[in-house]
């Protein structure tokens, strides 16, 4: 049985050679032996086949003394170098405890939360509340990690090849002064990196406060506390109202958003401009039209 959970899904297998070519391949071969190492090392069983992200798997396994726990092992890149650390600063609070981790291996050993329960379900103005107070814990000051920022990625980006979404990249090159100053001149925290309402589980319940939260997946980096509020406008986009209301409700749900987290609103609408334009050319160059019809959205609600 355990072999049989060791198969990797073919999507995920066939999306990481799309992506990483000839070097997802030797990866994906040496993963089971990987994997079978990691639970000898740290005394784990495996309880069911693997869930697959966008660049890795998890297993729910079983530790020596019984109690359930997750088994993450990622692809390593520029997103997922940091993660250990990040989750080793927050110790459980605000996020998923880590309790065993192998840079090498790109492994950590996480506690498990209720998958079947995120932030989504919640009605959207309690959602925003909970993800308010998370961002408050996780965006710890003063962040001594890695020196690599959430804007770094940006200049990658504009290194390529402007085409085919060169109308995005003329008006990103022409934003980025505006940008560039406004991050480097706030206040910097660590960065969650992809917060939004399917990034957060249920972690149980806890008395009179309620059902309790905490965030999974970071691709943690530093930045102003503004640059996270992205991704929460771009997740549970089809809530929004349709037609001549959707620029009004992305506006109303960022305005939501920077009462609950006391966001700078000028940089809260500066940053998230820029990244949807991001998405949006990013979106444009792997012919993902419905990415880019969300990215262009708030594109031009966050206008100026």
């Amino acid at each position: 049985m355990t072999s049989d959970f060791l198969t990797v899904p073919e999507p995920f297998a066939v999306q990481t050679v799309e992506r990483e070519q000839r070097a997802g391949r030797e990866w994906l071969d040496r993963l089971p032996g990987l994997v079978r190492q990691l639970l000898r090392d740290w005394g784990l069983t495996l309880a069911g086949p693997p869930v697959a992200g966008n660049v890795g798997l998890v297993w729910e396994v079983r530790r020596t003394d019984g109690t359930a726990a997750m088994l993450k092992v990622s692809w390593r890149d520029a997103e997922t170098r940091n993660e250990a650390e990040a989750l080793r600063r927050w110790d459980g609070h605000g996020a998923a405890q880590l309790i065993e981790a192998s840079a090498e291996a790109g492994a950590l050993l996480l506690e498990r939360l209720d998958a079947t329960t995120s932030l989504s379900s919640a009605p959207m103005g309690d959602a925003i509340q909970v993800a308010a107070e998370l961002l408050s814990v996780l965006h710890v000051s003063e962040w001594s990690g890695s020196e690599w920022s959430g804007l770094d990625d940006a200049l990658e980006l504009e290194a390529h090849v402007p085409a085919p979404g060169e109308t995005y990249r003329a008006r990103i090159r022409e934003l980025r002064p505006d940008v560039d100053r406004a991050f480097r001149s706030a206040p910097h925290v660590l960065l969650h990196g992809d917060f939004h309402y399917e990034n957060v589980l249920r972690s149980g319940t806890s008395g009179t406060s309620g059902t309790s939260w905490k965030a999974i997946d970071p691709k943690p980096s530093h930045g102003p506390g503004e640059w996270d509020l992205l991704p929460l406008l771009r997740n549970r986009f089809d809530e929004f109202p349709p037609g001549p209301q959707l620029l009004p409700g992305i506006r109303d749900r960022l305005e939501s958003l920077i009462a609950a987290t006391g966001a700078h609103p000028e940089r809260a609408y500066l940053f998230a401009h820029y990244r949807a334009l991001r998405d949006a050319d990013y979106a444009r160059r792997i012919n993902d039209a419905g990415f880019e019809e969300v990215a262009t959205a708030i594109a031009d609600a966050t206008a100026s």
